[in-house]
């Protein structure tokens, strides 16, 4: 009996540890030069299978909308708007009760940017961002992400 306790506790510990790392939605960062003084910066965000990471627009008493802050970057500014690669769900969200936007995959957004002082591009974007399974929520959360180019 006290070794079937034991177990079971060793396997709850390595349950809550799992939960506790899991990141269901990552973010990854690329910029792509498309000509000397302009580029496309690439934000993708990788959502596991179940969960969804909420649209750009949201209502004021609802979850954290996805959002992304350039004001870091060094040497370029925006020409144009960050765009998804695909439009978001649109539906009743049952957390919430309402009806919300939301990506349930894998989703890119692109920027076109004008590259203002090469010698000193650096693109460093903060995103804001919040998701839910069928179960639970992720506290809204902000991951910075940065790109310098290499140097010859």
């Amino acid at each position: 009996m006290k070794k079937t306790i034991i177990t079971l506790l060793a396997l709850v510990v390595v349950v809550l540890t799992a939960m506790a790392q899991e990141r269901p939605i990552r973010w990854r960062l690329a910029v792509s030069r498309v000509a000397p003084d302009s580029a496309v910066v690439t934000v993708r965000a990788i959502v596991a299978p179940g969960w969804h990471l909420y649209g750009t627009e949201m209502p004021a008493d609802g979850p954290r909308p996805t959002t992304f802050d350039f004001s870091g970057s060094e040497g370029v500014e925006p020409a144009g708007e960050m765009t998804p690669d695909r439009a978001p769900v649109e539906g009743t969200d049952e957390m919430f009760g309402a009806p919300l936007s939301w990506w349930d995959a894998p989703v890119a957004f692109a920027m076109p940017v004008r590259i203002t002082a090469p010698e000193a591009f650096t693109v460093k974007v903060t995103v804001g961002f919040m998701g839910c399974n069928d179960v639970t929520c992720l506290p809204p959360s902000t991951q910075t992400l940065t790109y310098r180019p290499a140097t010859d």
